[in-house]
């Protein structure tokens, strides 16, 4: 498998939206160690012995600061909020709050950094070139934690960044110090990729005992350094930590965390997955298990289970280990899963040791299919698990959107599906596209098609020109480009699934590929049996003359009834005819006013289009 790599950037969505490690400020002097922590672990149930919820406002002996890495213009401290980010690129534009943290108590209010939000109003937009690099810290008050030796700091908080690839970057971060003046450093961004938005809240524990335990001044510092997007907190306590306690995260049935370590390959977690290719490419089962006790666990070990129609078809384990106290360790099952039935499939994980009963079960769907290649969670392929998504007719220039795929096996791809976002515009006019390893590489495309009503909150399959071979060991790109148009008209849905690459061509710049932040609900669709694009080839049909005075010949092998429609460039049907063969077809058009029309040939099931022109 080949690892793609693109630039990344911010860029507008409807829900969607930028990152950056960098040298401390002097407000962050003597740092003297750096620890990952686990983020989505669950919230202790032991009552606090320290916490705030923000339910008064930005707390009174607490301190801020703020500065802007080259002297610009902008600054951001950290505010109270029940709003979530005003910046640019939330989706809104600006003009309102979105995306707020919905944390236990997020009703009181939560805090918040707004960077993004900081530099439009100081830079204005969309400009993204004058954002400077902002330093944003507070410091707590001291805290007696004399009688607890040990203890751990656990939150709740929401965030997203852009790093793109420059020095000045801090991820979010947490400090611990006992004299305010030398400082234990903890990242809490969790690995969570450029430009991909955590999740909403993202639960935080961190086993502080190390620096704050039996400690009777403890300070506790949050910062990052960034230009773009918003980190949101709340609900922050202090425990005693347990003396046993496991957590997982992470989880990843693509080998997304031995792939990344061993071969630089990213094991992209394919939620539709042929089963040709995933007989190539079994299931590898991993998750991160952290030990957030006070102890160290003896045999510690992950635990597998996936069932099949509702009986299990797969248990394995991982090989044990002792997990010391803050250790963070990625464990996988020592089989691969390989798959012998078709339909859903629920993989389960979870973790246990000598001393730790079990932690959490975290639960992942895959769908193994006869040709369906995916990585959304629209199980149903209803569009009800479509979340919101990207633009790809804009004003500036048509946009192309796309999820790589890697083919483990030889096939061959013929055609692509997308889903329609219902904030879409009926007429706008879009096409399938297929890419090599880095969108440097044009393979082949569809006729252009125009969304009608029903396309509209739907799935739409369009047919490749040509079926194209797909080569073993090669990475794609199944794309969907939009046409340029005045308003924003097509938006192509995405979903949540991290274990993904997904792209956007920049064509209102310059035609550079960037990541962006979420999956995209676009699919490939190789030939088979059941396949539907094998009633697409049955399509394949030629029109004449083109341009035309109003008459215009059909020409197909096709031998079954089927449908026509003429849609005109505002995306209104003006002609029907249903229950056609096409083996000869006359259409007199010559009452249609002059201008370009979409022929459509449809059954239940697909569509293929040509577009034609009435002199």
């Amino acid at each position: 498998m080949k690892k793609i790599i693109f630039f990344t950037f911010c860029f507008l969505s409807t829900s969607v939206f930028c990152q950056k490690i960098s040298e401390p400020n002097s407000d962050c002097v003597g740092l003297n160690q750096s620890i990952s922590v686990n983020n989505n672990a669950s919230s202790s149930a032991i009552s606090p012995i320290w916490e705030e919820d923000f339910s008064s406002g930005f707390p009174s002996g607490w301190s801020r600061y703020t500065s802007n890495m080259t002297s610009g213009l902008s600054t951001c401290n950290w505010q109270w909020t029940l709003d979530g980010t005003w910046g640019y690129y939330n989706g809104n534009q600006g003009v309102s709050g979105s995306n707020d943290l919905t944390s236990s108590s997020a009703a009181n209010g939560f805090l918040i950094s707004d960077i993004d939000s900081a530099n439009h109003y100081a830079y204005g937009q969309p400009s993204g070139s004058t954002y400077e690099y902002i330093e944003s810290f507070f410091t707590t008050d001291a805290i007696d934690l004399s009688l607890y030796p040990a203890v751990s700091l656990e939150f709740e908080h929401l965030f997203r960044y852009n790093n793109l690839g420059t020095g000045s970057f801090t991820p979010p971060t947490v400090y611990i110090s006992s004299d305010s003046i030398n400082w234990t450093s903890y990242l809490v961004n969790n690995n969570i990729a450029n430009n991909t938005q955590s999740s909403n809240p993202e639960i935080t524990s961190m086993n502080i005992s190390s620096v704050a335990g039996n400690q009777s001044t403890v300070y506790i510092k949050f910062g990052w350094v960034a230009r773009c997007y918003y980190w949101m907190l709340d609900d922050i306590k202090i425990v005693e930590t347990d003396p046993n306690r496991l957590e997982i995260s992470d989880m990843t049935y693509g080998g997304w965390w031995i792939g990344y370590q061993s071969t630089g390959d990213i094991g992209i977690d394919y939620t539709f997955n042929p089963m040709s290719q995933v007989s190539a490419s079994p299931y590898r089962v991993e998750a991160i298990v952290r030990n957030n006790g006070a102890s160290s666990q003896t045999t510690t070990r992950l635990n597998i289970n996936i069932d099949e129609g509702g009986s299990s078809a797969f248990t394995a384990f991982s090989n044990p280990l002792v997990s010391n106290v803050n250790s963070i360790d990625t464990l996988a099952a020592k089989v691969d899963f390989s798959p012998t039935n078709y339909g859903y499939h629920n993989v389960q994980v979870w973790a246990t040791s000598d001393s730790f009963p079990s932690t959490d079960t975290l639960t992942k769907g895959t769908v193994v299919t006869d040709t369906v290649y995916g990585v959304d969670y629209d199980w149903n392929s209803d569009g009800a698990n479509a979340g919101g998504g990207f633009y790809l007719g804009r004003y500036c220039g048509g946009q192309v959107l796309a999820n790589a795929f890697d083919i483990y096996t030889n096939t061959t791809l013929t055609s692509i599906s997308f889903h329609v976002n219902d904030k879409s515009v009926v007429g706008a006019e879009l096409n399938v596209e297929l890419y090599e390893t880095n969108g440097q590489v044009w393979l082949e495309e569809s006729d252009s098609y125009t969304l009608t009503a029903s396309d509209i909150g739907s799935w739409v399959t369009l047919p490749l020109l040509t079926p194209y071979p797909l080569f073993a060991g090669t990475s794609y790109m199944a794309s969907v480009r939009g046409s340029q148009h005045p308003t924003d008209t097509s938006l192509i849905s995405s979903t949540t699934n991290p274990n993904t690459s997904r792209y956007l061509q920049d064509n209102c710049g310059s035609g550079t590929w960037y990541t962006v932040s979420k999956a995209l609900l676009i699919r490939m669709n190789f030939g088979g049996l059941s396949s539907v694009v094998n009633q697409d080839n049955k399509f394949n049909f030629d029109i004449y003359p083109n341009p035309s005075s109003g008459e215009i010949n059909i020409i197909s092998s096709n031998t079954d009834m089927l449908n026509i429609e003429l849609v005109n460039t505002l995306g209104q049907v003006v002609y029907v005819e249903n229950d056609v063969l096409l083996d000869s077809k006359r259409l007199d058009l010559e009452h249609f006013d002059s201008g370009v029309y979409i022929l459509r040939i449809k059954n239940s099931k697909t569509i293929f289009s040509r577009k034609f022109i009435i002199e």
